[in-house]
């Protein structure tokens, strides 16, 4: 039976009570920068991390104290932009390539230890919860479009999987991103516009992926902050190893490009719910031609404190709004994610 289908967009607010708003990165990276600094959680300084295919390594201690001086960086220029975004912005202009992808290994580095420390935000798994049909299985009709770098989706679905393996759990949500996919279009999705938090080596014929650590689900010890920053070793140090975490704005082949596919993905939604969206200034072009595709929109809810300012916004991303008559709604309860009428 033919269901409409609808489209959710998650942006940054959709996982603040699990992980920190621009506003709050600074204090969360000196939270972290103090935490590295226990003394139960100093590593080797005579033995060195194996198994990584780099020659002449140093020892565990001296990456340690390398991604402490790099939590730093991070810190300092966050504090002087609008957002990490936004510097990274520059660096691409700029072409500061070595720069731009240590910015993208710490940010990763940061949000997974953020995720470890912070259970996901239970918004997730209510919204599970409430999707999952009496055949206990996920709507085929449900597009999810996330802005995010972060696992929530990932970390809230292991209640529901009997598998801990992020891998599996990212094929059984059908989730996609710029550099790898699982994409099945007929059948739920979650289509990660930015990339992910994560690595890929390539193996001379295909690009193997892998997290910073095995599991989010952990306990902090020092064994995770081992694991941890030998990941962040090798994401620095290795010319064969680069980052999954990506923009948006960075060009890739248009034929596996992760903007067309949620693109024909989502096209002829009938219903858009945008969640802890702003739609900023660096991400416009893309908003115009995923959501300027949806042809048949009937109706937009807008979940957000300042749901009116981002209804203003979205008029300047749909500029055919008005012949269309799409009916917009503010939504300001902020408790649980927003279920539309038309699920």
């Amino acid at each position: 039976m033919f269901m409409s289908k609808i489209t959710y967009m998650f942006g940054a607010g959709a996982s603040r009570n699990a992980l920190p708003t621009v506003k709050e990165i600074p204090s969360r990276l000196k939270n972290l920068i103090n935490f590295l600094n226990k003394e139960k959680l100093q590593l080797s300084t005579e033995e060195t991390f194996e198994d990584t295919g780099l020659e002449n390594l140093e020892s565990k201690k001296f990456y340690q104290k390398e991604l402490i001086n790099d939590l730093q960086w991070l810190l300092d220029i966050s504090s002087k932009h609008a957002s990490v975004d936004t510097f990274a912005r520059k660096l691409s202009i700029i072409g500061d390539s070595k720069n731009l992808k240590k910015l993208k290994v710490v940010l990763s580095v940061f949000f997974t230890f953020e995720q470890i420390i912070k259970q996901p935000d239970e918004r997730y798994d209510s919204f599970f919860a409430s999707l999952y049909n009496e055949n206990g299985e996920l709507p085929e009709n449900i597009r999810i479009l996330s802005w995010n770098y972060d696992s929530q989706f990932e970390l809230s679905y292991l209640q529901y999987s009997r598998s801990r393996d992020i891998s599996m759990i990212q094929s059984a949500l059908n989730i996609n991103h710029k550099y790898g996919n699982n994409h099945e279009r007929d059948r739920f999705g979650i289509y990660k516009l930015n990339g992910t938090t994560g690595l890929r080596r390539y193996t001379g014929y295909e690009y193997v992926h892998y997290g910073y650590t095995k599991s989010l689900n952990v306990e902090i010890d020092i064994n995770i902050v081992n694991e941890i920053i030998k990941s962040y070793t090798v994401g620095i140090f290795s010319r064969n190893i680069k980052s999954v975490f990506s923009f948006a704005w960075e060009t890739e082949s248009y034929e596996k490009s992760i903007i067309k596919m949620a693109r024909e993905a989502t096209e002829d939604s009938i219903a858009l719910v945008v969640i802890g969206y702003s739609f900023p200034i660096f991400n416009r072009n893309t908003d115009r031609e995923i959501i300027g595709a949806m042809k048949n929109l009937k109706r937009v809810y807008f979940q957000a404190p300042d749901a009116e300012i981002l209804i203003e916004r979205f008029k300047a991303i749909k500029n055919d709004i008005k012949e269309k008559d799409i009916e917009l709604i503010p939504k300001y309860d902020l408790e649980q994610f927003v279920i539309p009428y038309e699920l």
